[in-house]
Parts: structure tokens; sequence; C-alpha cells
């Protein structure tokens, strides 16, 4: 019979502690997961709110022209960048948006980028069970959201340069963000759960600019970190 030391010894090991990164990788699988579960039980819905893709981009009520497609266009990365047409948010100016993609949401810490597809649920689709057309819910959208530099602290990934601006490419899970410092004591973060590639990503950024009044409200938040 195997004694107590031995068992020990054989489930002994080293316990590696859980980081904000694992979790979040955690919560995205998660939530991709549930998606394509409920993709499978609303077909026919997803049907229908996919004609939506095939509209012309509007932002608050507004008709846009079309975009014209990128130069930076790639082919690798799923989905071309064109140019931002429709009407600006009040703290933010953005330059290029996935083709077929529309502003879900907009105030003074971020935007939520957004597949045309959610514009308009079908007559099958539950917006409160489906993320997608949930402005909090990340999955399958573009976020840009403002922080205070000192919450997030130093995070790993490629040092580089976006408007002029130190920046970092940080992989977390599934997804990508590109960190933007804007100030100071302000990043700006843009993470893409989307098919995009790397040069897109950077693209986004560099057409990206953050209102004075945003970065200030943002700077002057308080917090534990800020204490």
């Amino acid at each position: 019979m195997m004694d107590l030391q031995e068992r020990l010894r054989r489930f002994g090991g080293t316990v590696e502690t859980t980081v904000p990164e694992m979790i979040a990788a955690d919560i995205v699988r998660g939530r991709r997961a549930v998606r394509r579960r409920r993709a499978a039980q609303a077909a026919t819905g997803a049907a229908v709110a996919a004609v939506a893709a095939f509209t012309f981009t509007t932002v608050a009520g507004q008709s846009a022209v079309p975009g014209a497609r990128s130069t930076a266009e790639s082919v690798t990365g799923g989905l071309a960048l064109v140019d931002y047409r429709g009407e600006q948010p009040k703290y933010f100016t953005i330059a290029k948006v996935p083709e077929g993609y529309f502003i879900q949401n907009d105030d003074e810490t971020g935007l939520m980028i957004a597949p045309d597809r959610a514009r308009n649920p079908g007559p099958d689709v539950d917006p409160s069970k489906d993320t997608l057309y949930d402005p909090r819910f990340y999955t399958d959208k573009i976020g840009i959201f403002l922080e205070r530099s000192d919450y997030r602290g130093p995070q790993e990934g490629d040092t580089v340069t976006v408007a002029g601006r130190p920046a970092v490419v940080h992989p977390i899970g599934d997804t990508t963000q590109l960190i933007i410092a804007v100030s100071d004591r302000v990043s700006a973060t843009i993470q893409a759960d989307v098919p995009i590639t790397r040069a897109q990503l950077l693209e986004l950024g560099e057409g990206l600019t953050v209102s004075r009044e945003a970065i200030d409200r943002m700077g002057a938040a308080t917090g534990k970190a800020g204490k």
C-alpha cells in the first residue's frame, strides 16, 4: 500500500499563480464557446441578422457614404480597413474601421466598434442573451477604452511607436491589445477580437485621436492605485 509520504510526493508540484491575463483569456474562450453554441441553436436568426451587413454604415441615425478601401488592406487579416465616414464621436476621432462595422457605443471612457449585423437583431434573437448586441461585451468587436496607466502597470509585449507616442502590442489570450500612452497618466487601449493583422491594428492606432477633455477626466479619476 502506498504510504502518505509517497502520495504527497506524487501529487506535489509547483502551483502557478493565476494572473489577470490568464483570467481574461479564459473569459474570452468561454464567451466564444457560448457564442458558437447559441449560433448553432439559432441559425435562422443569425442568417436574418447577417443581411444587415450589406447596408450602408450609419451612426446616430445618419446615413454615411461607404468608406473607401484602405491602401494598407491585408488579405491575410480576414477584414479590410476602410476610411470612417460616419459622424465622429464626441471624445474621440477615428480614421479607420473594418469594412462593415459601426460604432455601437461611445462615451468619454471609450468606444465599441461592432459588425453591422449587430445593428438590428433578427426576429429570433434575444439581445439580452446574445453578447453581440450588448455594447458591454468585446467578443467579435473592437473595443477602445481609456484607463489610468498606473492602474494597469507595465505590460509585456512588443514596444512600438504609434502616431509619435510610445505603445505596446500586448497579446492577451486569443486577442491582441494595442496600448498607447496618450498622456503621462492615461493610456488608450485598442482591443481587437476580430481577424485583423498586426499592421492593421497599428493602422487603427495611427488614426485614433483622444480629446483633451477625455484624457483630463480619466487622469483625474481616483482609485486604490491612485492613492
